[in-house]
């Protein structure tokens, strides 16, 4: 699909067209400039910026905090597991809407890719290198091909895989078919139930690549395949005339199966949103989470990217996917990993899971031992708050406790209520944080 520079001003989203470092061509009248939560979309060596809701300061620094902590658990990691450990980084961090960065090579790709298939599936993995060529974030690729992987044994029950790059493409191949089993997912996350393809496709969008559908071969062999370098736009983005799609890029057709050609009745949000559009006198219109904009006989329809709290909350459900990455952590770095994510989850409205006392107190004295100064503490309570958080609060807050029966605080002290970990469980106006 080819926009014009009229084109790219109609798009129903806060956009901009930019090239080098970030001059503007072209841009929405919603445009405001670059700010947190804008995401990137490459296209033919530029880059159309399409501004989203951003995050709070707390889940933000958060989720800084969190990122910082693999990058730390990479740098002392070795062997496999750092391999593991760079991919779930790279990974989470496109996620939390970071561009694609590093550089390496075709075999870089093959190695990762091997070692994340060893810890998530029992496929024996056969390798066809074909080259070293450069490749762009070879840990996100690499990701990538380990869930087209996991996706064979599971939907196709393959025992064995090959992986194999060709030019600009990587293949994961199989004996056998895919056990009519589509590749169905979303780009955003309300509109998919399972992690692991959603995220094949928002990294793709990022590379400016494609994920093809697994594929069969007249050698009774499937495939799956990344194609990457494409350059074309990844926004799923559609035009409408006369109640009928007329132009759509392959991520649309990817997206919601409707094509050019196809009437807006096919899809009730479809109809919908353009309804909408066209009542909206050339605002955006917003339906289901899909937006619009009329202009002319055109109705401009747009799949919006995720928000920046959607975001994160793709990054913990991928810290939970991928758990078998991360496995090998040092004690220290485990219990920051999964204290960040549990208090970031708390910000973004999911409950902080209570562990049973017995196991409570177990876990806080194995924790003692890599957080100074902590004094575990005794109280008569049937739980508390999960050990791991309340090990980084108490170093983060000075490790006082308050016991009364069985409830049970955390005292702040002055000024230490500034560090995100603690600002994200304070009440306002309080100086303790109830545990128990």
């Amino acid at each position: 699909m080819h926009l014009t520079l009229a084109d790219l001003r109609e798009i129903p989203l806060a956009a901009a067209l930019l090239e080098g470092r970030g001059d503007v061509i072209a841009h929405t009248p919603e445009w405001a400039g670059a700010a947190p939560g804008c995401i990137a979309y490459p296209v033919r060596g530029k880059r159309l910026v399409v501004a989203t809701r951003g995050a709070d300061q707390t889940c933000s620094d958060l989720l800084d905090e969190l990122l910082a902590t693999l990058l730390e658990a990479c740098t002392a990691a070795t062997g496999a597991s750092a391999l593991r450990l760079r991919m779930i980084t790279a990974s989470i961090g496109l996620l939390a809407g970071a561009d694609p960065t590093g550089a390496g090579t075709a075999t870089d790709v093959m190695d990762l890719a091997r070692a994340g298939i060893a810890a998530r599936a029992s496929l024996r993995v056969d390798v066809d290198r074909g080259g070293a060529q450069p490749v762009l974030a070879p840990e996100v690729v690499a990701l990538v091909l380990v869930q087209l992987a996991v996706n064979a044994e599971t939907h196709a029950h393959a025992t064995s895989v090959v992986i194999s790059h060709h030019a600009s493409s990587f293949r994961v191949s199989w004996a056998g078919h895919n056990g009519d089993h589509p590749l169905a997912t979303a780009r955003r996350r309300a509109d998919r139930h399972r992690w692991g393809m959603g995220f094949a496709r928002v990294a793709a969008d990022a590379l400016g690549a494609t994920v093809y559908a697994p594929r069969e071969s007249a050698d009774r062999t499937t495939e799956a395949t990344l194609e990457l370098g494409l350059g074309r736009l990844a926004l799923p983005l559609a035009a409408v005339r006369d109640d009928r799609v007329v132009r759509a890029t392959r991520a649309w057709d990817e997206e919601t199966k409707v094509i050019p050609g196809a009437p807006v009745t096919a899809s009730p949000r479809l109809a919908a949103v353009v309804d909408a559009a066209r009542a909206g006198g050339g605002e955006i219109a917003l339906v289901e989470g899909w937006a619009a904009r009329a202009a002319g006989a055109l109705v401009w329809v747009a799949v919006p990217p995720d928000d920046a709290g959607a975001r994160m909350h793709d990054v913990l459900d991928g810290l939970v996917h991928e758990r078998a990455l991360t496995e090998g952590l040092s004690l220290a770095h485990a219990s920051r990993l999964r204290a960040l994510s549990l208090i970031l989850g708390v910000c973004l409205g999911r409950d902080m899971p209570r562990v049973p006392a017995d196991a409570w107190r177990r876990r806080m004295f194995a924790l003692a031992t890599v957080f100074p100064l902590l004094d575990v503490p005794s109280f008569d309570g049937v739980g508390a708050m999960d050990p791991d958080v309340v090990a980084l609060l108490a170093a983060r807050a000075g490790a006082i406790f308050d016991v009364d029966g069985d409830r049970m605080w955390l005292q702040v002290r002055n000024g230490e209520s500034d560090d995100a970990v603690v600002r994200a469980l304070l009440p306002i106006g309080d100086h303790r944080i109830r545990l128990a």
